[in-house]
């Protein structure tokens, strides 16, 4: 990555590892699927997601088969009635507790298109407050009752 990315941060699930950067320049998250060989990474799978000033931010995701298959999915959190966010996958329902100004990510290990995940975002009463799909063109989070 060139110096205009700043790291965001670093998850690893399994023997997978990924980095997220951010180009405040570029207005780009990058989602980067790195393999570790002997003493240095090599960059297997990369991604690309626009940054926005909505309410919840997607900053990363990918779905992916290599020798084996995987599905990450980041959100950001900018609104403080986010209390969790549930994804829905082959083994049923997973939720996630997620806090203001923080992040939280999501592992499945079977390949799935993001946009296909049913992601909702609830409040702390448990009322769906965004959902995660399109509007219009946009793959993004909306309001519920947009």
């Amino acid at each position: 990555m060139t110096p205009e990315y700043k790291n965001v941060e670093k998850i690893q699930e399994g023997h997978d590892i990924f980095y997220l950067f951010k180009s405040d320049k570029k207005e780009i998250y990058q989602t980067v699927l790195v393999q570790k060989k002997v003493f240095l990474y090599k960059r297997v799978y990369a991604t690309g997601i626009s940054s926005t000033n909505d309410s919840l931010e997607t900053i990363g995701g990918m779905s992916y088969r290599l020798n084996h298959e995987g599905t990450l999915f980041v959100v950001l959190s900018h609104d403080e009635n986010v209390s969790y966010i549930t994804i829905n996958s082959k083994q049923g329902i997973i939720k996630k507790s997620i806090e203001h100004s923080k992040l939280v990510s999501f592992y499945i290990p079977y390949a799935q298109q993001i946009d296909l995940l049913e992601a909702v975002a609830y409040d702390q009463n448990d009322r769906p407050i965004y959902y995660y799909g399109y509007d219009d063109d946009n793959l993004r989070w909306n309001r519920v009752d947009e």
